[in-house]
């Protein structure tokens, strides 16, 4: 673990380009927002991709990107199974150290990933972590927002593994002991709202040691996990209010609801990483900026260098 934490995304492009050069297996790519992403990766963090889908299409996408021959391998497939097939082999093999979706839905690519013959999968649940800056913070300005992309309706057996995932990511950005959230609508434990039940417990087997490496608090309403004046004025008296590192909230759709209007409603930057198969997996929405893909590579490459060195 490194003694120096990452606390925004200046710094966390910083540390990427110092790691050893890291190859990123791309599933069907044919867009320009991905291919602008390939370029600039390639270029300043100096990433190598091996791209799978169509030649012809692939080399006319990096057409226009000068000096990217020695860091591009190109697969062709002209079929997306194949694609498929042939970048889950290359990290398989280690050729390739991360798995990115290009032009493929999510669905048809965890599918795949999640296959009991895909090789891909560790016995670990999968989850996706959002990383966001939140510019009122003077210090670690990173908050993490799980799992908005795999898990659909957790349970509290789920919530232990969304928050051990997110914990790996906040260890591998050197974050060693994360202050992590339980979101629901309200800060009182209600017998009628699950969420609440489960945050309790979470918090509960945190203060036992059945969860490690971190701080767990909860139930939390947004307000008075993010903003230390609301935790005050309710009278909330945890390490975590206010100062809350790790979002988990109660389903798939209150966590992609959540992280998508950070950028949508506050232009935020984002990134984000699924962990728990054998290789950081990249599932930048095909609407998302370059700037965006750009920066889940680079979390996902310090991920990768991270469970490298154990």
């Amino acid at each position: 673990m490194r003694g120096n934490e990452i606390h925004n995304f200046q710094e966390l492009l910083g540390y990427a380009v110092s790691l050893p050069t890291k190859t990123v297996a791309v599933v069907n790519p044919n867009n320009n927002e991905t291919f602008s992403a390939i370029a600039e990766a390639a270029t300043s963090l100096k990433t190598r991709f091996m791209l799978f889908g169509n030649r012809t299409q692939i080399s006319e996408g990096i057409a226009s990107y000068s000096g990217l021959e020695s860091a591009i391998e190109i697969g062709d497939c002209n079929e997306v199974s194949c694609a498929l097939k042939a970048a889950i082999a290359s990290v398989l093999d280690g050729q390739a150290d991360l798995l990115m979706k290009g032009g493929v839905d999510t669905a048809t690519m965890m599918k795949a990933v999640l296959n009991e013959g895909s090789g891909l999968k560790t016995g670990r649940l999968l989850s996706d972590i959002f990383v966001l800056e939140y510019p009122p913070r003077p210090d670690n300005q990173f908050v993490m927002i799980t799992d908005g992309g795999m898990t659909l309706s957790p349970d509290l057996k789920n919530k232990v593994e969304l928050v051990i995932n997110a914990v790996e990511v906040a260890h591998a950005l050197g974050n060693e002991n994360p202050k992590v959230a339980i979101l629901s609508a309200t800060e009182f434990v209600l017998p009628n709202l699950q969420s609440t039940i489960d945050a309790a417990a979470l918090s509960k087997m945190n203060e036992r040691g059945q969860i490690k490496g971190c701080i767990v608090d909860g139930p939390f309403a947004l307000d008075n996990a993010l903003s230390p004046e609301a935790a005050d004025e309710k009278g909330i008296r945890s390490a975590v209010a206010g100062r809350a590192e790790i979002l988990v909230a109660a389903n798939i759709e209150s966590a992609n609801s959540l992280a998508k209007s950070t950028t949508y409603f506050a232009s935020l930057r984002l990134a984000h990483v699924i962990v728990g198969a054998k290789v950081p997996i990249l599932i930048p929405s095909r609407s998302d900026k370059s700037d965006a893909k750009l920066l889940s590579v680079a979390l996902g490459s310090i991920v990768s260098e991270y469970l490298k060195r154990g």
